[in-house]
């Protein structure tokens, strides 16, 4: 009987037909892995009766159950399809078609039209792909609303972008580390076009090449980097919305010979929706001149900023490439406080013991430019070998300055508020430069296994020079006849950090398991010195933090990975910078000199199916961090004066379900749905504190596709509650919806949308205690109220030129990576 069922499954087996082939990127030679086949009658292409896969080697190898004349259409992301024609018989059962270049267009059959679904979405073994160019939405739509659909990204209703549930991560812009987005890294992204993006890769778990400082992931913006081969493309746009905004930008793809260019350079005024906070303080600490106190302010803020990028690339023969690039951010932030501040003699109701107006206007200056070079040798013995050198230098400048007039309200003058200034007036110059020098090399073994070893110095310097003036009320002779003390001080700050770090790094495939390991090692000097020299003090400490992921395939379109990253994460200067800011009275902000680097460890385990009707990526992680860095808050025995700076006195733990799923299995629909769950648990010794919850973000999206190139996109969403060390903020929620229209055979492209708050308020509650008792030594609640009513965006981009062939550049680049910055979402912070 066994001899009867194997001969039977010999026969059933001889019966298949087969198409096989190898398909080679036309520009570079190289093999393209994982490629999407279909096939289809010769006479009826938009008949597609099977489709697989590639694999990892370009090798393509698919199966049909009857003879006849077929069409394979092979697609990959970024690429022109690639049409052949093939006949299998009784006779002749398997089809060889050999190299199949991709690439250029005269590869299309003119005469033949092919319907084929690229897929939108690929999963490497270190990251996910959302290919931009493939989704319609991109014609009419910013980089912002592209982002709603990426896995493992959420964009709430105030336009903060998270990964994975954490604004602890970093942007690249085509491989390379940007500041360009450090901050208000919404508002910049809302004002690119998503035609000018290629695609978006999301790195959730970096490897050793990496640099060791934590970044929770990475999120690299790919833009639009092709021309032809003597030509150029450009596209124009402009926005501009309901509340004041405006803005306009291009980009620009160049090439001429041995040279190329792309470069893009975007104008953006920004007028924020005024903001009204209202919160509500009851203070516990002995001795505090008043039990309860509450305040009312109405917040305006307008942001002007201009921001751009380029690449400029000369081949001198195909085994070298030059490649210099630039970064440029800039913006003058300008905003207005007018708050009313008062104060009671008990923590229900009470009488009025004092009450002051506050007006005050503030102006920052932030920015970063970044220069860059990088060298890449191939070698003819090997493809895929590369040697290459970098060097980066980048400034960050963080300024800001602020003036503040208060007047006492002198019906309740019964009992003034200590410290309190009639003027004051400060300014804080803030910056940090860096050298970078970077050695990067890669070595094919063999087929699927590859060895990369590296190195990189990096000499940051950060410094900070404030000057302040205060003229205070002398309370010792009653008002209007007290006379003013007046104060000014100087202070300087500098931090120097020397970092030489080395990593080496395997990745390899056998049959269906891949793998990736590596280990990184970082020796730091840091160097702080201040005004008051009995204050400087010097460190030097050294880190390995190995990484590891395995991935197994189930399918050609379906996988599961396992993965282990450990991180460290410096404080940026904006947690370094120990200027106090005094504006607001009520509460003062300064940085801590002395923070260590923190400390991650996260683990992750993914399943993944991507196929040309849907998407599917769920992620379990788990991840904890012992000393993190935390904002904190309290007030001093005898003071009602909130205090805010930052300490390694965190412990925390989260468990995080991130999930990612795309239908387009309708020509005139497409629906996703993006949502981060996580359950936080967050504690410190230092503060006697716990805390605790549900946290993540929740988007349900779709667009649908109407006659005469006219496109509907709507979604909702919300944030979950928020869980912090000390307090919680509530939920919200949001809606948006747009309306586009291609034109002039699709180069022109307009869309009109809007976002709305049903319920535009945010509380947030902060309560400290007492680190030694456990007695709760204040509490606070704020209300922030948003807008009303939708702001309506007007988006308009048109395209000249033409795009074909891809512009070159190195493979290896300068990624610093490091630095933990802050969050820089206005909510949760001092409403002044």
């Amino acid at each position: 009987m066994s001899l009867l069922f194997a001969l039977s499954g010999q026969v059933l087996a001889s019966e298949t037909f087969r198409v096989t082939a190898v398909v080679i990127d036309s520009l570079t030679n190289e093999s393209l892995p994982y490629v999407t086949c279909s096939v289809a009658p010769e006479k009826a292409p938009q008949q597609v009766i099977t489709r697989f896969a590639g694999d990892a080697e370009g090798k393509i190898n698919g199966e049909l159950k009857a003879p006849g004349n077929y069409l394979l259409i092979v697609t990959f992301v970024g690429k022109q399809p690639a049409v052949r024609k093939f006949s299998v018989s009784e006779n002749s059962r398997s089809a060889d078609l050999g190299k199949i270049n991709m690439g250029t267009s005269d590869q299309a059959l003119s005469e033949v039209e092919v319907v084929a679904t690229k897929p939108l979405i690929k999963a490497d073994a270190d990251k996910i792909i959302y290919d931009t160019e493939q989704d319609p939405e991109s014609k009419s739509s910013t980089v912002l609303d592209m982002l709603r659909k990426v896995p493992m990204v959420t964009v709430d209703g105030q336009d903060n972008v998270q990964l994975k549930g954490s604004s602890n991560f970093k942007f690249f812009l085509n491989g390379k580390p940007t500041n360009m987005f450090s901050a208000n890294p919404g508002m910049i992204l809302k004002s690119i076009p998503a035609n000018m993006v290629k695609n978006i890769e999301v790195i959730t778990q970096p490897g050793a090449k990496y640099d060791a400082e934590g970044v929770g992931g990475i999120i690299n913006i790919v833009t639009v980097q092709q021309s032809t081969t003597q030509g150029y493309s450009a596209t124009l746009n402009a926005q501009g919305s309901s509340r004041g905004s405006y803005g306009a930008g291009a980009n620009l793809v160049v090439q001429q010979g041995k040279f190329s260019f792309s470069g893009n350079f975007n104008y953006m005024f920004n007028r924020q929706f005024p903001i009204t906070t209202v919160t509500e303080r009851n203070n516990y600490v002995p001795g505090a001149p008043y039990p309860r106190g509450t305040q009312t302010a109405d917040v305006q803020n307008v942001v002007p900023m201009q921001f751009g990028s380029g690449q400029l690339s000369y081949e001198p023969d195909s085994l070298n490439l030059i490649t210099f690039s630039f970064n440029r951010r800039f913006g003058r932030p300008q905003g207005t406080t007018e708050a009313i501040t008062e104060n009671f003699d008990a923590l229900t109701g009470g009488n009025k013991l004092f009450a002051y107006e506050q007006s005050n206007t503030n102006k920052q200056s932030w920015g970063s430019t970044d220069f860059g070079v990088d060298y890449q040798r191939s070698f003819a013995r090997k493809k895929e070998e590369l040697l290459t050198f970098s060097y980066k230098l980048s400034n960050t400048p963080n300024s800001s300055a602020f003036e503040a007039t208060n007047t006492i309200l002198q019906q309740f003058i019964a009992r003034p508020q200590p410290g309190l200034t009639q003027w004051s007036k400060s300014e804080n110059i803030a910056n940090t430069n860096e050298h970078t020098f970077q050695l990067d090399y890669t070595n094919p073994l063999s087929k699927g296994h590859t060895l990369e070893v590296g190195a990189k110095f990096i000499a940051r310097f950060n410094n900070s020079e404030s000057e302040e003036s205060y003229k205070y009320f002398n309370f010792a002779i009653p008002y209007p006849y007290a006379p003013y003390i007046l104060r000014d001080t100087t202070s300087t700050f500098s931090n120097q950090q020397d970092i030489l770090g080395a990593y080496l790094s395997y990745s390899g495939n056998v049959n269906k398991w891949g793998f990736r390991a590596g280990v990184r090692y970082e020796y730091t000097w840091l160097t702080a010195e201040f005004n008051e020299s009995n204050r400087n003090f010097n460190n030097q400490y050294g880190v390995a933090v190995p990484s590891a992921s395995v991935i197994y395939r189930l399918t050609d379109m379906k996988n599961l990975k396992l993965g282990y990253t450990n991180r460290i994460q410096r404080p940026s200067i904006s947690f370094l910078n120990p200027y106090v800011d005094r504006r607001d009275p009520n509460y003062i902000n300064y940085g801590n000199p002395e923070l260590d680097p923190e400390k991650n460890h996260n683990v992750a385990a993914t399943y993944s199916s991507f196929a040309a009707k849907y998407n599917l990526n769920a992620e379990l992680s788990y991840s904890f961090v012992n000393n993190a860095i935390e904002q904190y808050s309290f007030i001093r025995e005898g003071s009602s004066i909130q205090e805010i700076t930052y300490g390694n006195i965190g412990k925390n733990r989260q468990y995080g379900l991130n999930l990612f799923g795309n239908y387009r299995g309708l020509k005139w629909l497409t629906l996703y749905t993006n949502t981060a769950i996580n359950y936080v648990t967050t504690s410190s010794d230092a503060l006697n504190l716990t805390n605790k919850g549900f946290t993540g973000r929740i988007f349900l999206g779709g667009t649908f596709m109407l006659p005469k190139d006219f496109r509907i996109s709507t979604g909702a969403g919300g944030n979950l509650p928020q869980v912090n060390l000390q307090g919680s903020q509530s939920a919200f929620y949001f809606s948006y919806a747009a309306l586009s229209k291609e034109m002039m055979k699709k180069r022109l492209n307009l869309s009109l949308s809007a976002v709305y708050f049903p319920k535009p308020e945010i509380n947030i509650s902060t309560i400290a205690y007492n680190s030694t008792t456990g007695v709760k030594t204040f509490e606070q609640y704020t209300t922030v109220y948003l807008a009303k009513f939708p702001e309506l965006r007007l988006n308009v981009s048109y395209r000249i030129g033409t795009m074909n062939t891809q512009v070159k550049k190195t493979k290896k680049t300068i990624s610093n990576d490091d630095q933990k910055a802050r969050d820089n979402s206005t909510l949760g912070e001092s409403p002044m």
